[in-house]
């Protein structure tokens, strides 16, 4: 996962507490579940390398997260695992597969 994946999963978290959409227990209980997950987070880009995420969000259309999700998935060659219109299009586009289960 691209470095801002953490971030993400806490901001998703913090705004379904705060629309009590979930408890704080079960977010944190979240956490932690994720926190047990095989998941691998890639180290935060230089500046001198968002070129590559810049182009992709330029090219397609995406918010610099998504192509960021996208750049990795292309570079480490793994497929993207998405519900996103927008970045399932631009993956096809960038020759990167889908995951599907």
């Amino acid at each position: 996962m691209p470095a801002l994946w953490p971030l993400e999963v806490a901001n998703v978290l913090l705004v379904a507490e705060r629309r009590r959409q979930v408890s704080r227990a079960d977010a944190l209980r979240f956490l932690d579940l994720i926190a047990a997950l095989p998941v691998e987070v890639d180290r935060a880009p230089t500046i001198r390398e968002t070129g590559e995420v810049f182009a992709l969000g330029h090219a397609h259309g995406l918010s610099a997260y998504d192509a960021a999700y996208l750049a990795l998935a292309a570079r480490e060659r793994l497929p993207l695992a998405t519900r996103d219109g927008l970045l399932r299009s631009a993956a096809r586009a960038s020759g990167v597969a889908i995951f599907s289960r």
